[in-house]
């Protein structure tokens, strides 16, 4: 009996050291999972990046500012040199129509003396007519005052035309210049790009990998 409880005791202490020999193997042969690093946002990082976010948003508005500035004083420069043109446009055309007014003016001027004269001498071929028939107004007599007042108004009329050819060409209205074309308005230039405000990681402030440290 006691041989057998001893062979059944050396059996089993076999088994449980080729257990744990299996065991151990096991492990080495199965390397355990590497967790993956954690990208974080440490609180002072977040900081740092605030920092330079305030003084880029800083630079962004002052480029906002002196774009807005420049493009005003472009408009304004553009403006003026639109109402100079136009003034200069109109004043060129007032002083045209002025002048050829001012022709006209001493043309009709000499004419009318020549009207005058013309329209003085039909008168007097009317009164000569009217009083040639009302003295005998016989077929003849008539035949003669109207042959003598077709020629007294003919007369007036080509001595009318010779002193009007004389005064040579009258003046001609001017014609007004096609009016300006307005030049396109300034494209206001491109501003500066905005810059991005940072975003603190999830992981709380003095929580990251580097402000977990104890002292």
């Amino acid at each position: 009996m006691k041989t057998k409880k001893l062979v059944t005791v050396t059996v089993l202490a076999s088994s449980l050291i080729l257990g744990s020999m299996t065991a151990a193997r096991a492990d080495e042969s199965t390397p355990s999972p590497t967790p993956s690093p954690v990208v974080t946002t440490t609180n002072s990082v977040y900081q740092a990046q605030l920092a330079a976010y305030k003084i880029a948003l800083t630079q962004y508005k002052v480029a906002v500012l002196v774009n807005n500035i420049a493009y005003r004083a472009t408009m304004r420069k553009y403006q003026a040199a639109w109402a100079t043109a136009v003034a200069t446009y109109e004043a060129a055309w007032q002083a045209t129509l002025a002048n050829y007014q001012t022709q006209k003016a001493a043309y009709v001027a000499k004419v009318a003396p020549l009207v005058a004269t013309r329209d003085a001498a039909i008168d007097a071929a009317d009164a000569a007519f009217l009083a040639a028939i009302a003295a005998n107004n016989t077929p003849a007599a008539e035949e003669l005052a109207l042959t003598a007042h077709q020629t007294a108004v003919q007369a007036a009329n080509n001595a009318f035309k010779t002193a009007i050819a004389a005064l040579g060409a009258a003046p001609v209205r001017p014609t007004k210049p096609a009016e300006l074309v307005k030049p396109p308005v300034p494209v206001k230039p491109a501003g500066p790009v905005a810059p991005v405000k940072p975003v603190l990681s999830p992981v709380k402030p003095g929580k990251g990998p580097k402000d977990n440290k104890k002292s």
